[in-house]
């Protein structure tokens, strides 16, 4: 027993200081809002990235949705993962009877480096057939993390969005966004202490209920939230969120696919704001 509490103490002790660790450093990067631009995508060849099998749905996508720039420009990882996240939205809108308007206006929160926005923006732009006009705003808080060769996040974020048109990039606490959008989208979002400690935010920001609420109130009557979450627990956590929150899911699925091999499977929610 003794022992036991002594383990205790000590692992509350550690996570205290990650999260003192993870404040501090939050901070830094804040204030010193560290950039370095020109970042350049790899442009990998894509030979052998994929089973015979796949490469007619390869070609799908890619021509359906406009990314031969993307597929001659992107690294292999990424041109892989961005086609999963393109296959797995596309299915969510397709399951849900999605018609999207003319004219859109979408909102990605917690975008991270944004490395499928032109797989998004080409989903958006194209999907139901014919072209519409898109604007899209992907919303990162944690803009300025470094990378590897002293570059942040936003700087990756612009390589991947150049030349992507009506899309743009803030970083900013998703609370201060104020525009009304017809499509959101949550991807990702965090729900648990150990996946916002270990990605290095201040413990402040675990705040998914309100955080949803306030996604859901930037949403125009009519209009789509899209959330996707990892692995089953998150899913469960994600689907009481909605309940408590008055949220009821037009459709959600699992999606698994053999364009990229993730450990845990991604689950995909479509809500309709009446």
């Amino acid at each position: 027993m003794v022992l036991a509490r002594w383990a205790i103490r000590c692992y509350q002790g550690v996570t205290a200081l990650g999260w003192l660790r993870n404040e501090v450093d939050f901070r830094l990067r804040m204030l010193l809002r560290w950039r370095r631009p020109g970042a350049r995508l790899p442009a990998e060849p894509k030979a052998g990235l994929f089973e015979p099998e796949l490469l007619p749905e390869v070609h799908r996508l890619v021509q359906t949705y406009g990314l031969a720039d993307w597929e001659r420009e992107s690294g292999r990882v990424d041109f892989a993962a961005s086609l999963f996240y393109l296959q797995m939205l596309e299915r969510a809108l397709t399951a849900a009877e999605v018609r999207l308007p003319p004219d859109l206006t979408a909102l990605d929160a917690g975008c991270g480096d944004w490395f499928y926005v032109r797989a998004l923006a080409g989903l958006l732009r194209c999907f139901g057939g014919g072209e519409r006009a898109v604007k899209l705003t992907g919303v990162e808080l944690d803009a300025y993390r470094p990378y590897a060769g002293f570059r942040t996040r936003m700087d990756w974020a612009e390589a991947y969005m150049r030349g992507v048109a009506g899309a743009s990039y803030l970083a900013l606490d998703i609370r201060r966004f104020r525009a009304p959008v017809q499509i959101a989208f949550m991807l990702f979002p965090f729900l648990f202490g150990a996946d916002v400690r270990r990605w290095g935010l201040p413990g402040r920001y675990l705040q998914p209920a309100a955080l949803l609420t306030y996604v859901w109130s930037l949403v125009e009557p009519g209009g789509l939230l899209v959330i996707a979450n990892l692995g089953e627990a998150e899913c469960e956590m994600q689907h009481r969120l909605l309940q408590e929150t008055g949220l009821r899911p037009a459709w959600w699925g699992r999606h698994q696919s053999p364009l990229f091999a993730y450990r845990q499977p991604r689950f995909v929610t479509v809500v309709r704001k009446a």
